[in-house]
C-alpha cells in the first residue's frame, strides 16, 4: 500500500480503477491472513481488525492534500495552479470559480483538472465563496447572473465558443439599458458590430425561454425575480458594527415589527447603558407618504417614547441604536 500511496502523488484514478485493483489486493490479502476467500471484505476494513483502506478512498486523502499544497505553495506551484484555472474559466467562459462548479471538460495530461473531477463526483469543493474574504477572489466581475447559471446544462460546453466570441458572459450583456428588457439576438449582433446572417443559436433560445415573461417572445421583459437582482447591482449596503468607529454624522436605519415605516438615527455618541452602545439622534419622515422609490425627507424628531434624552425639554430626541444584522444598513447623511 504504502508503493501505491506513492503513485497516486502523480495520478488519478477513477473509482472503476480502484475497485479493480482492490480486487486483487483483497484476494492477496485475505490469502496471507489466512482467511476464506468467501470472507466478507468490510473485514479488511474495519478499523479495529485489519485496518485496511481502500485505494480510492487513500487517493482522495492524496488529492486534497496535494492540491491544497500546490495552490498555496511556492511561487511557481501557485503560479501553475493560477494558470490552469483562469484556463478552464475560459473554456468554460464563466465568471465562477472552477474550484466551486462541476468541472465536465476533458483535457489529458492535466492532474489539476483531473483532480477537481474526481474531487466533484465526490461533493468536495475547493473554494468556499460563502466565506465573505473568498467570495469575490477566484470570479470574474462585471454583472449581476452568470449566464451558465441560466441556461441548462447541455448548453454551457457547446456555446462556449459562441457566448467568447460575442462577449457575453452576464445577464446584463444581453440586455437592454433599461436593465428589464431582452435584446434580441440580431439587436445583439448589432450591438457587439458583428454579421447578423445566420440562425439564432440554440442556447440564446434556451435563454429566451428562462429569462421572458411572454412565452412568445412578442414582449420581451424579462421575469420580475430576475429584475429584483439586476436593479439591486448598484445598491451597496454596509452592515453597521457597533464596535467600530464610525463617520460623524452617519445615518442608521432599521426596521421594528410594530413600526410601519423604518427607524431613521443620526449615530451621536457612546451609551452607558448595558443593553446598547449607541446612542443617536432620532430622526422622522418629513411628509407622511414613504417612497421606496426615491430618498425619504428627514427632519429631527422633538420628541417621542423612545427618547431617552435626559434634557427632554429641549426637544431633543435621543433612542438607543439596536444591533440587529438583519436589518441594518449604514449610509453617509449627504445621501440622504
Amino acid at each position: 500500500m504504502p508503493r501505491i500511496e506513492y503513485q497516486l502523488m502523480a495520478i488519478v484514478l477513477k473509482r472503476d480503477e480502484c475497485n479493480k485493483m482492490m480486487t486483487r489486493i483483497n484476494a492477496i490479502i485475505k490469502k496471507r491472513a489466512g482467511l476464506e476467500k468467501s470472507t466478507p471484505n468490510f473485514i479488511l476494513y474495519e478499523k479495529d481488525l485489519l485496518g485496511v483502506k481502500h485505494i480510492y478512498d487513500l487517493q482522495i486523502e492524496m488529492l486534497c492534500k496535494n492540491l491544497i499544497y500546490q495552490a498555496n505553495g511556492n511561487e511557481k506551484l501557485k503560479m501553475i495552479f493560477k494558470i490552469k484555472i483562469t484556463q478552464e474559466q475560459n473554456k468554460i467562459w464563466t465568471s465562477k470559480c472552477p474550484g466551486e462548479i462541476l468541472i465536465t471538460s476533458n483535457r489529458k495530461n492535466n492532474w489539476i483538472l483531473d483532480t477537481l473531477k474526481i474531487l466533484n463526483s465526490e461533493n468536495i469543493k475547493i473554494c468556499n465563496h460563502e466565506i465573505y474574504r473568498n467570495k469575490d477572489k477566484h470570479r470574474i466581475k462585471g454583472g449581476t447572473i452568470d449566464l451558465i447559471d441560466i441556461m441548462d446544462t447541455k448548453y454551457i460546453n457547446i456555446s462556449t465558443s459562441s457566448r467568447k466570441a460575442k462577449n457575453v458572459m452576464f445577464i446584463e450583456d444581453i440586455l437592454e439599458a433599461d436593465g428589464i428588457t431582452l435584446l434580441k439576438w440580431k439587436h445583439l449582433l448589432k450591438e457587439k458590430g458583428l454579421n447578423i446572417k445566420g440562425r439564432i443559436p440554440k442556447w440564446f433560445k434556451n435563454i429566451e425561454e428562462k429569462l421572458l415573461e411572454d412565452k412568445e417572445g412578442k414582449i420581451r421583459k424579462i421575469k420580475n425575480e430576475y429584475i429584483d437582482i439586476t436593479q439591486k447591482k448598484n445598491i451597496n449596503i454596509n452592515y453597521f458594527d457597533e464596535n467600530e468607529k464610525t463617520n460623524k454624522n452617519y445615518i442608521i436605519t432599521w426596521s421594528e415589527r410594530d413600526d410601519e415605516h423604518p427607524l431613521f438615527v443620526e449615530d451621536k455618541k457612546r451609551s452607558f447603558s448595558k443593553n446598547h452602545k449607541r446612542i443617536g439622534r432620532h430622526l422622522i419622515l418629513a411628509d407622511d407618504a414613504y417612497n421606496l422609490n426615491n430618498s425619504p425627507n428627514l427632519i429631527a424628531c422633538e420628541g417621542c417614547y423612545r427618547n431617552v434624552s435626559k434634557k427632554k425639554e429641549y426637544n431633543n430626541c435621543l433612542i438607543y441604536i439596536e444591533n440587529d444584522e438583519l436589518n441594518r444598513g449604514i449610509v453617509s447623511s449627504d445621501e440622504v
